[in-house]
Parts: structure tokens; sequence; C-alpha cells
């Protein structure tokens, strides 16, 4: 049996919209953290919508590279600007 090769270009990608969701994730635990004291209600909806990146981080691969793509494209210009992450988000 023969290994399909998997193009660099795509691992590349996958490793971008990897770390975009890292960014996206350390902007709302850092917000978690803003509110843990003042309101855990808020805080606690967060970390719900922080588990739900997490298992979209873990779901992408090399195969999937529609999806990749999408979270690159949505996610990217997001985590670049504050204001619009949490109108968006």
């Amino acid at each position: 049996m023969t290994e399909q090769e998997i193009p660099y270009d795509a691992i590349v990608r996958v490793e971008i919209a990897i770390e975009i969701l890292n960014q996206a994730r350390a902007i709302v635990t850092a917000r978690v953290y803003e509110l843990e004291a003042s309101d855990s209600e808020a805080a606690e909806a967060l970390r719900s919508r922080r588990r739900e990146l997490i298992a979209l981080q873990q779901s992408l691969t090399v195969a999937d590279r529609a999806s990749v793509e999408s979270v690159i494209a949505l996610w990217g210009p997001l985590v670049k600007d504050d204001a619009r992450f949490w109108a968006e988000f």
C-alpha cells in the first residue's frame, strides 16, 4: 500500500488556521479572567464558547481544506481587530 502524499501548503494552511484559533482563544480567555469576579455567568458562557473554539480547532485536518480556508477567512480578520472580534463573536 502506498501512502498518499500531503501537499506542504495544505499542512501550512492547517497550522495557520490552528494559530488563528489559538489567538481567538487567547482573546476569550483574557475576557474570562476579567469577568470571573464580577460576572460568573458571563464568564461561564465565554468558557463554553471557548470550548467550541477548541472543538473546531481539533476538527481541522489537511483532508478538509474547505474548513481550513473557512477558518482562515472568517477568524483571521477577527483576531486582528478586538472591537470587531467582540462584535461578531
